[in-house]
C-alpha cells in the first residue's frame, strides 16, 4: 500500500451555499489515493532530476526558493504536496520555466512547423500535463512552449478540488469555463463560471480556483505573460 502522503497546506476551498467544503485527505480518498501518490512521487522525481542536472544542492535550491531544505527534500521524495506557488519558486530555483515540470516531452510530427521551422501545432494526445498535488488541478499545456508572449493551459478539477490558498503572479490572465462550474475568488470575492462564462483580472491580485460541485470542472486559462 502506497504510503500516505503529508499535505504542506492546511484547510480546504469554501464553497459556502453552492457545494460543501473537503478535507485534502477526503478529497484524496474519493480521486483514489494509489494514483495521487504516483502523481507525487513521479513530480518529485522530475524536481530531484532536473536539480542534479544543474549541479544544485538541496541547500542551493531550498535558498534560492525560500524554503526549507526538509520540505524540499519531502518534495523529491513524494511525501510532500508542494502547492503551485510552491512549483513556481521551485522552477525558479532551479532557472527552468514551470513547464519544465510538466509530465511529458516535446514531440514533433510533420505538419506542425512554420515556413521557419518553429513548431506552431500541438496535438491534444501530446500535451505536456502537471497535476499540482495539494489541489488536485490537472493542467495541460496547449501551447509547444512558454517562449511567446501567451500561455494557453487546459484545466480538469475533480469534484472538490481546487487551491487550497490563494496565490498573485504579475500578468493578466482571462479563464473560460467548459464543463461543470469553475469558482473564482479573487481578492476574496467569489465568481462562479458556468459552460461558457469568463472571467478576467489582474493576476497580482490574491486569486484562487475551485470546484464546487461533485462533478468534473473543465476550463481554459489564457495568461499572459507566460509563466516562467
Amino acid at each position: 500500500m502506497a504510503a500516505r502522503i503529508a499535505s504542506i497546506d492546511t484547510g480546504g476551498p469554501t464553497a459556502g451555499k453552492r457545494g460543501r467544503a473537503m478535507t485534502a485527505d477526503t478529497r484524496r480518498e474519493q480521486a483514489g489515493p494509489d494514483q495521487e501518490d504516483q502523481d507525487v512521487v513521479a513530480l518529485g522525481h522530475r524536481i530531484r532530476t532536473l536539480r542534479k542536472e544543474a549541479g544544485l544542492t538541496l541547500d542551493n535550491v531550498a535558498e534560492a526558493a525560500q524554503i526549507s531544505a526538509s520540505l524540499l527534500s519531502r518534495v523529491e521524495r513524494g511525501t510532500a504536496q508542494p502547492s503551485l506557488s510552491t512549483l513556481r519558486t521551485i522552477a525558479r530555483a532551479l532557472a527552468v520555466p514551470i513547464a519544465a515540470l510538466f509530465e511529458g516531452t516535446d514531440q514533433t510530427n510533420v505538419g506542425e512547423h512554420d515556413a521557419s521551422g518553429r513548431r506552431v501545432v500541438v496535438r491534444r494526445a501530446d500535451r505536456r500535463r502537471l497535476k499540482v498535488p495539494d489541489s488536485r488541478i490537472q493542467y495541460e499545456l496547449m501551447v509547444p512552449d512558454l517562449d511567446g508572449t501567451l500561455e494557453v493551459i487546459w484545466g480538469e478539477i475533480p469534484p472538490g478540488g481546487g487551491a487550497l490558498h490563494p496565490s498573485s503572479h504579475p500578468g493578466e490572465e482571462v479563464v473560460i469555463a467548459f464543463a461543470g462550474q469553475v469558482a473564482v475568488v479573487v481578492d476574496d470575492v467569489e465568481f462562479v463560471l458556468l459552460p461558457g462564462d469568463t472571467i478576467r483580472f489582474d493576476r497580482s491580485r490574491p486569486h484562487r480556483i475551485y470546484n464546487p460541485l461533485a462533478t468534473i470542472a473543465e476550463f481554459l486559462l489564457v495568461v499572459t505573460p507566460p509563466s516562467r
